[in-house]
């Protein structure tokens, strides 16, 4: 507990959001990062609502992957649009982080919900993520009874997903929170109420077992792919490719919040560049976990390719028949 706080003390007194590189050198780190963030976004969102519009026809999408993908999506969305809207922001924007800090700099409840809902959907991605794994465990391993244990077992999965985060974020939620920028970083940090809890050794308590079990899954999944080879579905070689880049994702991001935990106050005050390669990796490895699965599932599976080109067709002929029947009369949509 003393470490905590001596390492919140060390950021407060140096809090500053400048990084030492141009405010043009920010921009353009905050572009590049948005130049895939944002049309990988749109992926996902057009992947999801493809979901929602097929997966209750016989084909690709009635898979309970996708039920599951469809949760995980909604979590990944929400959790990027805050990662996004501040953290990025703030960290890259110099002049938005100099007009929060007199504002956020003390503590108050003022940043508590956002906060607490930041940590919930990375609880919750983890979750799904391990639910997915599960799933396409039971794929492989067990292909005749997959169906139905999924068909008994998906809505609990589901509803596990959006419980079990809560009993993760509740020290969070209970204490003010400081935004604390660190050599132009975003940072916000938490009144630890109760000594013993600390949202980090919870993420811990909760992605070492499920790292063991992604990586054993992800090491059997892959064996029986390439045993059965071209015995198997296209579409099911596809969604068991992309839980495997999502887990190798998963792997990374723990193994860097390993590497946070062992921030102090004199890596803090003496490795600013440690610190920061830190943070920026895992900003990285953040991406690639969110946003690697429905990229993946794309590139592979053609029927799915050809989903989207569909939906696509569908919606510019509707926009051309409601154009020509309204074409007399001239709408103003203000937004």
């Amino acid at each position: 507990m003393s470490d905590i706080i001596a390492t919140n003390n060390a950021i407060r007194d140096s809090v500053s959001c400048d990084s030492g590189e141009s405010n043009v050198k920010q921009y353009l780190k905050l572009s590049l990062q948005l130049a895939y963030v944002l049309p990988l976004g749109f992926l996902y969102l057009s992947f999801l609502m493809l979901i929602v519009k097929k997966r209750k026809v016989p084909g690709v999408f009635e898979d309970s992957f996708f039920t599951l993908h469809l949760v995980d999506g909604v979590i990944t969305l929400y959790f990027l649009v805050l990662n996004t809207s501040f953290f990025r922001v703030t960290s890259y924007v110099r002049p938005v982080c100099e007009f929060l800090v007199p504002l956020l700099k003390d503590p108050s409840y003022i940043l508590t919900p956002f906060y607490t809902s930041y940590m919930y959907a990375q609880l919750a991605k983890m979750l799904s993520t391990l639910a997915m794994s599960i799933n396409r465990y039971t794929s492989v391993n067990n292909p005749v009874q997959h169906k139905m244990i999924w068909m008994k077992y998906s809505s609990k999965a589901i509803a596990l997903i959006f419980i079990i985060p809560l009993f993760g974020v509740w020290p969070v939620a209970i204490g003010n929170t400081s935004f604390l920028p660190f050599n132009g970083n975003g940072y916000i940090a938490y009144e630890h109420v109760f000594s013993w809890a600390r949202t980090s050794y919870g993420r811990l308590a909760l992605s070492i077992p499920t790292i063991a079990f992604i990586i054993y899954s992800s090491i059997i999944t892959s064996t029986k792919l390439r045993k059965l080879g071209g015995h198997m579905k296209k579409v099911e070689f596809s969604m068991n490719v992309a839980t495997i880049f999502t887990s190798c994702g998963f792997v990374s991001v723990v193994v860097l919040q390993f590497l946070y935990l062992k921030i102090d106050t004199n890596t803090v005050s003496n490795e600013v560049g440690m610190t920061k390669l830190i943070m920026a990796a895992t900003q990285l490895s953040n991406d690639f976990y969110m946003l690697s699965g429905p990229a993946v599932l794309v590139i592979l599976e053609k029927r799915m390719r050809s989903s989207f080109r569909c939906c696509t067709q569908t919606v510019s002929s509707s926009g051309r028949r409601t154009n020509g029947s309204v074409q007399p009369i001239t709408f103003v949509i203000s937004h």
